[in-house]
């Protein structure tokens, strides 16, 4: 992205395992452009890892779930018995399986079989439907759109939570937050994401000369096809890992989506977006991106929490308060576009404030400090 736009780097990285497997996991040792030394955590020398801050961690009596969060919990273990996990070899011997009952089905319809044999594919293959949390987020949502049309709000409303459940076990719609990777000679630099029904939507909160922090970095369209939309909108081919690659990286599959990378000349001239691709890797601890045209492509991973608030100092974290990573207005500004960041940021602490009650916390502002340094305060 950052590479002197419109030149090419001189050398493509191509989202193929070769690739990959420069992009190693925590307990490797690291040649990639993106090392991670911390557990979760992502540095280099620009960034050194401190010291681990365990003092505040020692004598502490157990967490008491509240009953908000064991609901949850009690949600995302029926979601997890009912659906495949995508990004597991689980989820892909799935799809393989449904492909070869569509492709069955196809065939005994051709041949004119008798229909208790048809009736019997068809039932196997809805019950290997209602495993896959994508055809069934597809599905449902459809559903729920029909029913709100037909003034069924109350049927709707539960289509919709099932959706939300099978959406829950997509890693491509589980990446919000903060990501850092390696923007080829400007360094290390953090994104945060956020989602726009299925669009995900990747904001810069550290810049640099070209993409400055605020600005959208990259999109990626997320929304499941079928058979129907395909010629519309073709889905891409996952990638197909080796047997070494998907040993270390635990899927033999990395499924990818179309998106659209954001590039600029030095001064955010000429700013333009581009054909991309985004590559989740396994369940989504890692991913990367793609910017097609000039042939780059930036890996991610989680920052620890010491490197984000280093990188958040030294770049400025401004960004994030707005909840969509939208500049700060200046003093400046006017009456309207100061009035309306600041409704952005009061939802966004309402909505934070609203889970931590339901969650239980008798004080949501509360925060784990260490000794007598007063700059840091670790929020829950």
């Amino acid at each position: 992205e950052e590479n002197s736009f419109p030149q090419r780097p001189s050398q493509y990285i191509s989202p193929q395992e070769e690739q990959l497997n420069r992009f190693d996991l925590p307990h490797h040792t690291y040649s990639s452009s993106l090392p991670v030394d911390n557990v979760h955590g992502v540095s280099n020398n620009q960034y050194p890892v401190e010291e681990p801050r365990s003092s505040e961690f020692q004598n502490l009596e157990p967490l008491q779930h509240s009953p908000a969060r064991l609901s949850r919990l009690e949600r995302e273990a029926h979601s997890q018995n009912v659906y495949a996990s995508c990004g597991s070899d689980s989820y892909w011997d799935l799809k393989d399986e449904i492909a070869q009952l569509k492709h069955d089905l196809a065939s005994a319809i051709d041949v004119g079989v008798r229909d208790s044999a048809i009736d019997s594919i068809k039932s196997m293959l809805r019950k290997a439907q209602a495993r896959d949390p994508e055809h069934v987020y597809r599905v449902v949502v459809e559903a729920a759109r029909d029913a709100e049309r037909m003034g069924n709000v109350e049927k709707s409303r539960q289509y919709m939570e099932e959706a939300l459940r099978a959406r829950g076990m997509m890693p491509q719609f589980n990446l919000e937050g903060l990501w850092v990777g390696k923007y080829a000679s400007h360094g290390f630099e953090m994104i945060n994401i956020t989602y726009t029904g299925d669009q995900l939507v990747a904001y810069k909160v550290t810049g640099d000369k070209n993409i400055p922090r605020g600005e959208i970095t990259f999109t990626a369209d997320l929304s499941p096809r079928d058979d129907s939309t395909y010629q519309q909108s073709p889905t891409l081919d996952p990638i197909s890992l080796s047997e070494t690659s998907a040993k270390k990286w635990g899927t033999r599959q990395l499924p990818r989506f179309p998106g659209q990378g954001h590039a600029a000349e030095p001064g955010f001239v000429n700013n333009q977006f581009m054909e991309g691709q985004l590559v989740v890797i396994g369940e989504g601890d890692y991913f990367s991106f793609a910017w097609v045209p000039l042939e780059h492509q930036i890996f991610f991973g989680r920052p620890s929490p010491e490197l984000t608030l280093k990188m958040l100092r030294e770049g400025g974290g401004a960004s994030l308060t707005a909840g969509v990573g939208l500049e700060v207005p200046s003093l400046d500004a006017g009456l309207r576009e100061q009035t309306d960041y600041v409704w952005r940021c009061m939802e966004v602490t309402e909505d934070a404030c609203w889970d931590d009650y339901h969650e239980g916390k008798a004080n949501p502002m509360s925060g784990i400090w260490h000794g007598d340094n007063e700059e840091y305060a670790y929020w829950e």
